[in-house]
């Protein structure tokens, strides 16, 4: 049976995540990784002319590679799955369930992201947040109890959101945005065991809020594409794409500046034990300062760990 309990678990398999897994499993802390390579915006750098060490182009995937060997040199297991819950234990340690809800635990987490390029497209959304649509469960669930509720999304963010609010209504619906479901094998089976409704959707070209209201501006109505209009929500939650940084973020209580995760010079958030590098903090999106900050926030946790200020890996 594979273990389940570490002391570092990073989110995020770009040049941030990997560069901390290095560090934390060349100094013999059990390690383990969570993200899909082909999802790192690295990954999909064909050309690369300015990563030190190189003489001669490079591409994305090729960086990666080498990472990934890199990290798994020193122990480190790496799992191509999504995260779609952390919890904070009474102890300051950390409950996660990935997208086949499997549990893990760990003492330290590093989140590393990136940042998310889910923009939904459709009129209105950011007008509205905060009138009836809104990013959070965990922030805006209580405020539409045992009301009828949307989540849009076709995922197991999408899915996990909408079980999530099953706590506080059990009139829960999934609307597609024109996509195809996509759910993994254990997130089907769990939403099928529950009262979440599945509905394949066109393309969502509006949320409407009736202008001729003075002073009522608020969601009303979902209008699509091919000119439907769907009624009766009383809020929606976007949950497109997968869970990113924000959404961790607001659950977690980090504090954001904006849309980035607060840190400070050694990848340290407001939450003990709780980390962030890379593009998810407001960094230039540089694989070298990705690479940096990962190291930066590995050498935080293995000198917390060992209990000393200086820590240096001879070999």
């Amino acid at each position: 049976m594979q273990n389940k309990n570490y002391d570092v678990i990073i989110i995020g398999v770009g040049p941030a995540g990997l560069s901390a897994a290095i560090y934390t499993g060349r100094a013999r802390m059990s390690t383990l990784v969570f993200g899909i390579v082909e999802n790192s915006h690295l990954y999909k750098a064909h050309t690369i002319s300015n990563y030190f060490g190189f003489e001669k182009d490079i591409s994305g995937p090729f960086i990666m590679e080498q990472g990934i060997k890199q990290a798994e040199r020193f122990d480190t297991r790496i799992i191509p799955r999504e995260i779609t819950s952390i919890i904070i234990n009474a102890d300051g340690t950390f409950t996660i369930t990935d997208c086949e809800k499997e549990v893990y635990a760990a003492k330290n987490l590093i989140l590393c992201t990136g940042t998310s390029y889910a923009i939904s497209g459709i009129k209105n959304e950011e007008k509205l947040i905060g009138k009836g649509i809104s990013h959070c469960v965990t922030c805006d669930g209580f405020f539409f109890r045992d009301k009828k509720i949307a989540v849009i999304g076709h995922g197991n963010y999408a899915a996990e959101e909408a079980m999530s609010l099953l706590t506080y209504s059990k009139d829960v619906t999934i609307l597609s945005h024109g996509k195809e479901f996509f759910f993994s094998d254990s997130m089907r089976n769990h939403l099928s065991d529950s009262p979440v409704i599945l509905k394949k959707t066109p393309k969502i070209k509006e949320f409407w809020s009736d202008p001729t209201k003075v002073g009522s501006e608020k969601f009303e109505k979902i209008l699509y594409e091919d000119g439907t209009v769907d009624e009766g929500y009383a809020g929606v939650f976007m949950a497109i794409g997968t869970a990113g940084a924000i959404s961790f973020a607001q659950k977690l209580g980090l504090i954001l500046n904006g849309n980035y995760i607060v840190v400070n010079d050694k990848g340290e958030t407001n939450i003990p034990n709780i980390y962030a590098a890379g593009n998810c903090t407001g960094a230039d999106p540089q694989a070298a300062i990705s690479v940096g900050q990962g190291c930066a926030a590995a050498m935080a946790i293995i000198k917390k760990n060992r209990g000393v200020k200086v820590y240096v890996q001879y070999n």
